[in-house]
C-alpha cells in the first residue's frame, strides 16, 4: 500500500517569501537579459566599425604594396604587405576575445595576415637586408599559445625584441643575439623552424621550435622582432591578461576559416555566429577581405559583471525589506487570530477583510457548537428526567406490591406498573426512532399515495376528536410521492397527536395537503394558545417544551416534533411553525413529487 508523503508545514512568512523571491528573481533575470542583449548589440556594432576601419587601413597598405612592387621589390613587397596586414590584427576586438584576419589577392597570389610573425636584421637595426619570419605553417594551437606565453614572459612592449649591444636607443641591451633556423622562401621570407636566444654567457634560451619540415639554413640576427596576435596589452602583462587566450586563438582560427570560405566562393551562408567578413574588388581584379570573429556574449557578461552583482544585492535587500513589511502586515493579524481562536473568541474589526470574514465564520461556528452542546446537555437532562419519573413510580409500586396488602390493591399497583412500563417503552422507541433518523440511515423509498395516508392516520383519532367536540376539516389533493411510508406516517401521526393534544374543547383543526411548484405541503392548523416567539424555533428540539416545568399531564414525552423534524430532513424537506390569531399552524414541505 503506497502512503502519500505529508507536506512539511512552515510558517506563513516563508510561504510569503517564496513567491516574492521567485517574482523578484524573474524580474531581475529579465532586466539583466535586456541589459546583456543591449551590450551585445553595442559590441557587435563596435566590431563592425573596427572591421570597416581595418578595411580602410588594409586598402592603404595595398597601395603601399603597389608602390613597392612598382619600385622593383618584387616578392619582398608581398613580405612587407604580409607584415603590415598582420600588424593590423594587433589589439583589434581583443576585449571580445575576438580576432580579425586579412587577405589580399594580388597579381602574384594571395597575401594574408599571420598569427605569429616577425622580422630581423643581421647587422643591426634597419641595417642591411630585412628578413621576414613566418611561424603559422609549423605551429598548432598549443605551439601558438606556448610562443605567446614565452613572449609575455620576456617582452618589452607589444613584442619581443633583441637589440644589438650598445645600441644608442637601448641602454640596457646585454649583447644577446638571435639564431634563426628555417627555410628561405622568395621575398626574404624565412619559414621558421627554430629560434634560439644566445646570451653573452653562452647560455641558450629556445624561444620557439616549429614542426616545419625541410633542410633549413641558420642565420644570426643582432636585431630581431617577434609578435603574436594572442598577446594581451602591455598594461595588463601576464599569462592570462584581460583576454582568454584559448578563446581568442579560436576566434582567429575561425576568422581565417571565414577567409578560406570566401576565397573558395562558399559565401556568407557558412559564416558562424558573431562572425562576418567585408570585402571589395577593384577594376584590376584585386580582391581584399577582412574577416571578424568574436564572442560578444562572454564579453558582455564580463563587462556587466559588476552590474549583475550590485543589482542582485539590491534586489535581495529590497526583497528582504518588502517581505519583512508584508509579513508584518499579514502574519501578525493571522497570529493574533490564531491566538484568539485558541481563546475561543475572535475580533472581527481588523484591517484585513478576509480575516474578519474568517473570524466571523469562526465565531458563528463557535456559537453553533455551543448551542449544539447546550442542546445535547438539555437532551441528556430531559431524557434522564423522563426516565427517572416512571422508574421511581415503578419501584414504589413494586415495593408496595411486595407487602401484605389486599389482592385488589395489589392488582391496582400492578396496573400502574404496566402503564409506566408501556410509557417507558414508548419513550425508548421514540429515542431509537430519533437516533436512526439523525444517523442518516437509508430510507425505504417507494411511491406513496399521500392523501390516503393522511386519512389513515386521522381515522383512529375520531373518538378523541368527538369527545373533545373538535371540528376537523380536511382539504386534500390526490398526490403521490416517492418517500419512506413509515417515516411519512410518523410525521403525520406526530403532527396529528400534537394538534389534538393542544386544541381546546370545542376548537377546530384544519388539515391541508397540496402541491406547489414541485413541492408538497402538509399543514395542520389548530386552535389554541399561541406559542411565544422565542420558543417557535426550538419546538423541533428533543424534549423541548414551552412549559419549562415538564408537566407530563399536559403533554407527551417531548420527542414527537423532534421526530417530525428529523424525518422531514431525511427526506430533504423543511419544517415551519407560525402563530395565527387564535391558534398555531404547522407546515411540512417535501420535495420529490411523483405523479401517477
Amino acid at each position: 500500500m503506497k502512503c502519500s508523503k505529508k507536506n512539511k508545514s512552515r510558517h506563513l512568512r516563508w510561504h510569503l517569501l517564496q513567491p516574492l523571491a521567485i517574482t523578484f528573481v524573474l524580474l531581475w533575470l529579465g532586466t539583466m537579459l535586456m541589459f546583456t542583449s543591449k551590450t551585445c548589440n553595442e559590441m557587435e556594432t563596435s566590431a563592425k566599425q573596427a572591421a570597416r576601419s581595418a578595411q580602410t587601413s588594409m586598402e592603404e597598405h595595398y597601395e603601399y604594396y603597389t608602390k613597392n612592387y612598382a619600385s622593383g621589390l618584387g616578392e619582398q613587397a608581398c613580405s612587407i604587405l604580409m607584415g603590415n596586414l598582420s600588424s593590423l590584427s594587433l589589439g583589434q576586438v581583443s576585449e571580445l576575445d575576438g580576432g580579425i584576419a586579412f587577405v589580399v589577392r594580388t597579381a602574384t597570389g594571395y597575401v594574408r595576415s599571420q598569427l605569429a610573425w616577425g622580422w630581423g636584421h643581421q647587422e643591426g637595426i634597419d641595417l642591411g637586408q630585412r628578413w621576414y619570419f613566418t611561424f603559422d605553417d609549423g605551429l598548432d594551437d598549443q605551439g601558438q599559445i606556448a610562443l605567446a606565453n614565452w613572449i609575455i614572459a620576456n617582452r618589452d612592449g607589444w613584442e619581443y625584441t633583441v637589440y644589438p649591444k650598445d645600441d644608442k636607443y637601448r641602454n640596457n641591451s646585454d649583447g644577446s643575439y638571435a639564431r634563426v633556423t628555417g627555410i628561405e622562401r622568395p621575398g626574404y621570407e624565412i619559414a621558421v623552424q627554430k629560434i634560439e636566444i644566445i646570451r653573452p654567457d653562452g647560455t641558450i634560451d629556445t624561444m620557439v621550435e616549429t614542426t616545419t619540415e625541410g633542410s633549413g639554413n641558420t642565420w644570426d640576427f643582432s636585431y630581431l622582432n617577434v609578435r603574436s596576435v594572442l598577446l594581451p596589452s602591455w598594461s595588463s602583462n601576464g599569462k592570462n591578461g584581460p583576454i582568454n587566450m584559448e578563446r581568442r586563438l579560436a576566434s582567429f582560427r575561425e576568422a581565417h576559416a571565414i577567409l578560406d570560405r570566401e576565397i573558395a566562393g562558399e559565401g556568407r551562408s557558412v559564416l558562424t555566429k558573431d562572425g562576418f567578413s567585408m570585402g571589395s574588388t577593384d577594376s584590376d581584379g584585386v580582391v581584399d577581405y577582412v574577416a571578424v570573429q568574436c564572442n560578444v556574449l562572454p564579453a558582455a557578461l564580463k563587462q556587466n559583471s559588476g552590474l549583475y552583482i550590485s543589482t542582485a544585492l539590491l534586489t535581495w535587500g529590497v526583497l528582504l525589506l518588502l517581505s519583512a513589511k508584508l509579513s508584518k502586515q499579514i502574519t501578525l493579524p493571522v497570529e493574533t487570530l490564531c491566538r484568539e481562536v485558541s481563546e475561543g473568541v475572535c475580533q472581527t474589526d481588523t484591517s484585513i477583510q478576509e480575516l474578519n470574514t474568517l473570524a466571523i465564520a469562526f465565531n458563528t461556528a463557535q456559537d453553533k457548537l455551543k448551542g449544539q452542546l447546550d442542546r445535547e446537555r438539555e437532551f441528556t437532562r430531559s431524557a434522564a428526567h423522563e426516565l427517572k419519573t416512571p422508574l421511581a413510580i415503578l419501584r414504589a409500586h413494586a415495593e408496595y406490591a411486595q407487602e401484605d396488602i389486599l389482592p385488589e390493591k395489589r392488582n391496582s399497583y400492578l396496573e400502574i406498573v404496566l402503564e409506566e412500563s408501556d410509557r417507558m417503552a414508548d419513550l425508548v422507541n421514540n429515542l431509537l426512532d430519533l437516533a436512526r433518523l439523525q444517523s442518516g440511515l437509508s430510507l425505504n423509498i417507494a411511491s406513496v399515495e399521500l392523501s390516503q395516508l393522511v386519512k389513515d392516520v386521522w381515522n383512529p383519532m375520531a373518538l378523541s376528536i368527538e369527545q373533545k367536540r373538535i371540528a376537523l376539516s380536511m382539504e386534500l389533493e390526490n398526490i403521490y410521492i416517492d418517500a419512506d411510508e413509515g417515516n411519512l406516517r410518523k410525521i403525520i401521526s406526530n403532527l396529528a397527536s400534537n394538534a389534538l393534544r393542544y386544541t381546546p374543547e370545542g376548537g377546530s383543526i384544519h388539515v391541508a395537503l397540496n402541491e406547489q411548484e414541485d413541492r408538497i405541503i402538509i399543514s395542520v392548523d389548530n386552535d389554541g394558545i399561541q406559542i411565544p416567539e422565542d420558543d417557535l424555533l426550538r419546538l423541533w428540539e428533543p424534549f423541548y417544551r414551552v412549559d419549562k416545568a415538564h408537566n407530563r399531564s399536559d403533554g407527551g414525552s417531548g420527542l414527537g416534533l423532534a421526530i417530525v423534524h428529523a424525518a422531514v430532513l431525511a427526506h430533504g424537506g423543511i419544517c415551519e411553525v407560525k402563530n395565527r390569531p387564535g391558534g398555531v399552524c404547522f407546515r411540512v414541505i417535501l420535495p420529490q413529487v411523483s405523479n401517477k
